[in-house]
């Protein structure tokens, strides 16, 4: 199992743990269907914009994970 996804495993596992069973299930993300991994980046997304960005609006450490993460769902999905 990658490094990358058992981060987004264990990051969705607390956002949002239906979508962490199903990246759990398959091998790879890009095993998943387009629709899914699209609601992973939804939930990223709305995650970064609640917690992802310190006071002065750059992104905070948080952030700039879910930006990577964010990052290998948006290439699997070209």
């Amino acid at each position: 199992m990658s490094d990358t996804r058992t981060r987004l495993i264990a990051r969705l596992m607390h956002l949002a743990p239906d979508l962490a069973a199903q990246l759990w299930a398959a091998r790879d993300v890009r095993e998943l269907p387009a629709d899914v991994r699209g609601q992973m980046l939804e939930v990223l997304g709305h995650e970064a914009a609640e917690r992802g960005m310190s006071r002065d609006g750059t992104p905070n450490q948080l952030g700039r994970e879910l930006d990577e993460l964010a990052d290998v769902l948006l290439d699997e999905t070209r």
